[in-house]
């Protein structure tokens, strides 16, 4: 159990009074008021009285267990629990039980689609943010119960590979090109499409070539394919990703032709300038920009694969939730797709999301392969991981694993720094910043958790939890931290509600402060042996959810820094 078994509590003694409470109580800003908050604005409107006389009167009324007490503080109700219970339930639950998780499959499907790389390109730096939040929704989703089904869409087919057809047939290639030799290729053809407008003819051409299944022009494509695969595993292995499925928008082309019947079937398709589109319109009615779902010249876009991946997958999954993590200019895309699906008249349209995300930020510039000035995940993995082995070496003796710990330091720290901002927010993006092992960083979490760690084997402590031990704890640092981990699960589902990882990256920081303080008061080691091994109790607790939540988060932990 964990302060949700206290909160619900308080809530079931609120409602038996009739009050209206929702699903959850505030926690107030002051932990010093309480650990829980109920707010008596709108109750005193009702009432035609003040916030603070509703407070007095719920405080005088609720039947509430002997371990909590309630008491009214200004326009707040406020919830104690009694310190010998808190410890006793928190640190059991941490030590005893599968804290933070809920049974296996027990909240449904939820498809999650990120990363979403285009091939015929190296991973960069702008992939990290929807990768890195995917795979800790990803895992954060499954520990909560839900049967998650992660999918890289790959952005494998498109008018850019006909681009990459005409280069091919202007530039000689190495017989095996690298992923570089390829952009490499897709810059220089942009660049001549600009003084060569027929370039851009015979591109759309190669395209509606490659989508009749022209032999020549699919080897071609194959091979863009197969070695960007190869390219994109290399990095999600380094990152620790991994994808239920990867099929690129080329898979649900087969699919099309019974889209476009469906669509037609309902008249939905008008005919635009030789085109065929939906008309779409927003939340309030708004008419937007139509969806596109086939050309005049019968090639299809994005939006068509995407409507025909929609279908497909609730065919085959008949999911609960999806989640399209995607760039934030694509926000009228997929209201466009979403106002398709719900004019389809689709059971599953409501069920659908975008989470946008912001940019990174070097120099204010924004990147694009078409101008060629853009910068690879690899290129700020290994300058992250040069950093910190400099770092490393400056601070202690040389040791043979320098390099690992470097590398595993390197990743916390470039994952962190992405999942710590509001995905929304754009990134500037600052090496030193990221890598710094004194700031709100990942290289701080990952020493909190090796501090742990150090403690514990100094001690030679193999935690056996007895409840008895939580009696010799009490002092406001340790109960400051107590009350920081018994918010792990709740701190977990607002992660899942809001889709922001930087909800969980916030509270591990503010977990490892909370340490901090108790390290810098509470010394572990004492001649007392039963508060030192209540201390180590604490201890243990603390690094079993630093360890699962930076875990989540992505985050490796190295045994030393």
């Amino acid at each position: 159990m964990s302060v949700e078994k206290f909160e619900k509590q308080c809530i079931q003694a609120l409602q038996a009074l009739s009050i209206d409470v929702g699903t959850s109580l505030e926690i107030p800003a002051d932990r010093s008021h309480g650990d829980f908050a109920f707010a008596c604005f709108r109750l005193a409107k009702q009432e035609k009285s003040s916030p603070h006389t509703q407070a007095l009167r719920l405080a005088s009324s609720l039947v509430l267990p002997p371990s909590i007490h309630a008491h009214a503080l200004g326009p707040y109700l406020n919830f104690q629990i009694e310190k010998k219970t808190l410890f006793e339930t928190i640190l059991g639950s941490i030590l005893t039980t599968a804290y933070g998780s809920l049974p296996p499959k027990t909240r449904g499907t939820w498809i999650i689609e990120y990363s979403s790389p285009n091939v015929a390109k190296p991973l960069n730096i702008y992939h990290l943010r929807p990768t890195v939040l995917g795979a800790a929704l990803d895992r954060i989703g499954r520990l909560r119960g839900y049967d998650v089904i992660s999918l890289n869409h790959l952005g494998d087919w498109g008018k850019q590979y006909g681009l990459l057809t005409v280069g091919f047939q202007i530039y000689p290639m190495p017989e095996n090109p690298t992923i570089h030799d390829l952009v490499a290729l897709y810059v220089q053809v942009n660049q001549d499409a600009v003084t060569d407008p027929t370039i851009q003819e015979r591109a759309r051409q190669a395209f509606c070539d490659l989508e009749a299944g022209d032999p020549q022009i699919t080897a071609l494509w194959q091979k863009c394919v197969t070695l960007s695969c190869a390219s994109f595993e290399a990095m999600y292995a380094r990152l620790g990703v991994h994808f239920d499925y990867i099929w690129g928008e080329s898979f649900y082309t087969p699919m099309i032709p019974s889209l476009v019947e469906l669509l037609k079937a309902k008249s939905l398709l008008k005919e635009s300038d030789g085109a065929w589109v939906v008309p779409v319109t927003d939340t309030t009615g708004k008419e937007l920009p139509p969806c596109m779902i086939q050309k005049s010249d019968g090639a299809t876009i994005y939006a068509t694969r995407d409507l025909a991946a929609a279908l497909y997958r609730y065919e085959r999954f008949h999911f609960d939730r999806m989640t399209y993590i995607v760039g934030a200019e694509q926000k009228l895309h997929f209201i466009q797709i979403f106002d398709v699906l719900k004019q389809l008249e689709l059971p599953f349209a409501k069920h659908c999301e975008h989470i946008p995300f912001g940019l990174y930020r070097f120099q204010d510039s924004k990147m694009s392969t078409r101008r060629g000035n853009f910068i690879t995940l690899e290129e700020v993995l290994e300058a992250a991981q040069q950093r910190v082995y400099e770092i490393l070496q400056s601070r202690q003796e040389a040791r043979d694993d320098d390099a690992e710990v470097a590398e595993m330091v390197a990743i916390g720290a470039v994952i962190f720094h992405d999942l710590a901002v509001d995905p929304i927010k754009d990134i500037d993006f600052a090496l030193e910043r990221a890598i710094d092992f004194e700031g709100e960083t990942g290289p701080y979490l990952q020493y909190a958790h090796t501090r742990c760690l150090g403690i514990l084997k100094k001690a030679q402590f193999v935690p056996t939890f007895d409840p008895s031990y939580a009696s010799y704890l009490g002092t406001d640092e340790e109960h400051a931290l107590i009350r920081h981990l018994g918010l792990y699960p709740r701190t977990l589902e607002r992660t899942l509600t809001t889709a922001k990882a930087s909800i969980l990256a916030h509270y591990l920081l503010d977990v490892t402060h909370a340490f901090h303080v108790f390290y810098k008061h509470c010394h572990v080691l004492t001649d007392n042996k039963e508060l030192s091994y209540a201390r180590l109790l604490l201890v243990e607790a603390t690094r079993k959810v630093l360890a699962q939540g930076l875990s989540l988060l992505g985050i490796p932990l190295p045994h030393r820094m």
